[in-house]
């Protein structure tokens, strides 16, 4: 089923589909729910499964503010106007910083967590020219361009990126893409009211599931004493960390990622 909630008198894009339990995808800065196609289907079998466009990203409206707390209300209100049951929530990257920061504002709501390599701490430790310098690309394609083609034809004339998997998808997100996304996230002007210890201290007894890339592939999202921080802090955590696999642990070994994160819900 495919439909829209409203928030802000402005449309989020959501589908959903498959039976059981509800469970909730989120997905990452720049991205879609698209991003979590393959895996859903093989969810949809033991849940139900919900996938949301975050604000000004795939087909939800562009909005005028894109804090993190911004992104955390909407799915706080989605919850509370469409699922009854505890749910699940499972995150990428953003999607992962944003769904602990619903379990901390949802406790009772929340069944469990996953979260894949979260960059709770990442801007702090390498300040707005370091962020600048890892989207400054994909911001300026964002803010020439709104066409798939013109994108994917820049994307393909890049030598260091025409080999990249999934180009036509990153084509497409990138040119729905509200650019102010990027540039909120770069200023640090996003991370207004996300206060990343005080979130995980209030979320450490849900039953939480910690994915993590390897930091040499990842560029640092999520360092080995920040793992040993969240560690320290939570009461009932798993942590599963991936040797030589990159930041898109879901999109670079699938069928890994698929029955890690079943199983963990399986024995939940």
């Amino acid at each position: 089923m495919k439909n829209y909630f409203i928030t802000e008198d402005k449309n989020i894009y959501y589908r959903k589909f498959g039976e059981g339990p509800p469970a909730i995808l989120l997905h990452g800065i720049s991205n879609s729910s698209k991003t979590w196609e393959g895996f859903s289907k093989k969810l949809s079998k033991i849940r139900t499964v919900y996938l949301i466009d975050l604000r000004g990203h795939g087909k939800s409206d562009h909005f005028e503010s894109y804090r993190w707390i911004d992104f955390s209300n909407d799915i706080v209100n989605f919850i509370e106007q469409n699922i009854n049951n505890k749910v699940e929530i499972i995150g990428h990257s953003l999607g992962a910083c944003i769904g602990a920061q619903v379990g901390q504002m949802l406790k009772s709501n929340i069944k469990s967590l996953i979260l894949e390599d979260p960059p709770f701490f990442h801007h702090q430790r390498y300040g707005v020219e370091g962020i600048s310098q890892r989207f400054k690309y994909n911001l300026s394609l964002s803010k020439q361009f709104n066409s798939k083609e013109k994108i994917l034809e820049k994307l393909m004339g890049n030598s260091k990126l025409s080999k990249v998997k999934n180009l036509e998808l990153i084509s497409e997100n990138l040119a729905n893409l509200d650019h102010k996304v990027l540039e909120e996230t770069i200023s640090g002007i996003a991370l207004e009211s996300f206060d990343a210890i005080k979130i995980i201290s209030e979320i450490s007894t849900i039953r939480t599931l910690l994915m993590v890339g390897d930091e040499k592939k990842t560029g640092g999202v999520l360092i080995e004493s920040e793992i040993k921080k969240i560690e320290n802090i939570m009461q009932n955590l798993e942590i599963i960390k991936f040797e030589n696999i990159g930041h898109n642990i879901h999109d670079e070994i699938p069928e890994e990622f698929e029955n890690r994160v079943i199983s963990f819900l399986n024995n939940g």
